[in-house]
């Protein structure tokens, strides 16, 4: 487990322009930070959310969208993964990378890179991914239409990643060390996508790069992107408006995204993938 990296939600500081950080340790089922406080782990995952107890389980919300939600990631991430997914697997290897919002880990499990770590809010999708990541077959409910399950099986692939249930606006991560960040189809499914790229720019180190992709499929009602928001995104990393440093961009490309939702329906997304290189 990458301790060295998490950080105590609960102590973490800023005074005088100096963060002020306290890493966790591992004791038996629990992360303690020497403020006193502790995290839970789960099933293997590190639970490092300001309030753990109120982390949903998997009936919380109701298991009909818990199953549904599963049976479309595991599919997407461990099935046919699809262009997006080769893209990311031809990236050149970094030394540490972690990826916002990594759901159940398929992503993590191409990414070239010798350090990973994986955020993910939802606990169910979390525990699915460290154990598929440790190389552990995974059986689900596929679903076939309506409330009509099968039995599925996701195979997995052994890769060395830390899964950590939190929240990606809020990581709790040492800043300014990542040689690489990722989030793939998460800016417009966050309730403040304003905050999530200067959380993407804090993690990356200077030299470092990001990875983004996006569908512009917007849950907020109130976006903070306009009719262009591709344009308006490459705008903001190559002059640095908000950011640490402006970006090089390396990579620009529009792929296509599919998810399948049962046997008769599935969605279509054409995504906007951007890597760039953060600036000294």
């Amino acid at each position: 487990m990458a301790s060295d990296l998490l950080v105590c939600l609960a102590c973490r500081s800023v005074s005088d322009g100096r963060i002020d950080l306290r890493t966790l340790a591992r004791q038996d089922d629990e992360l303690l930070c020497e403020c006193g406080q502790r995290y839970p782990v789960i099933d293997g995952v590190p639970v490092v959310v300001p309030h753990p107890e109120d982390v949903a389980v998997e009936t919380d919300p109701p298991v009909n969208e818990v199953l549904a939600h599963l049976s479309i990631y595991l599919d997407s991430h461990w099935g046919s993964r699809g262009p997006l997914f080769e893209r990311v697997a031809a990236l050149p290897p970094v030394g540490s990378t972690v990826e916002l919002g990594c759901s159940v880990g398929g992503v993590l499990a191409v990414l070239p890179g010798q350090r990973l770590v994986g955020i993910e809010l939802g606990l169910a999708a979390a525990r699915r991914a460290r154990h598929l990541l440790a190389g552990e077959d995974v059986p689900y409910q596929r679903r076939v239409i309506g409330r009509h399950y099968e039995p599925a099986i996701a195979h997995g692939a052994a890769r060395a990643a830390t899964i950590v249930c939190a929240d990606a606006l809020d990581p709790p991560l040492v800043p300014g060390v990542f040689d690489r960040v990722v989030a793939l189809n998460l800016l417009d499914s966050v309730n403040d996508p304003g905050q999530l790229l200067p959380v993407v720019d804090a993690l990356a180190r200077p030299g470092g790069e990001i990875v983004l992709s996006c569908p512009y499929q917007w849950i907020t009602p109130d976006p903070p992107f306009g009719a262009d928001p591709a344009a308006e995104l490459v705008a903001i990393l190559r002059t640095g408006a908000g950011l640490r440093a402006p970006y090089e961009i390396l990579e620009e490309a529009e792929l296509d995204w599919v998810l399948r939702r049962d046997a008769r329906s599935q969605l279509g997304y054409r995504i906007h993938y951007v890597r760039a290189r953060k600036g000294s």
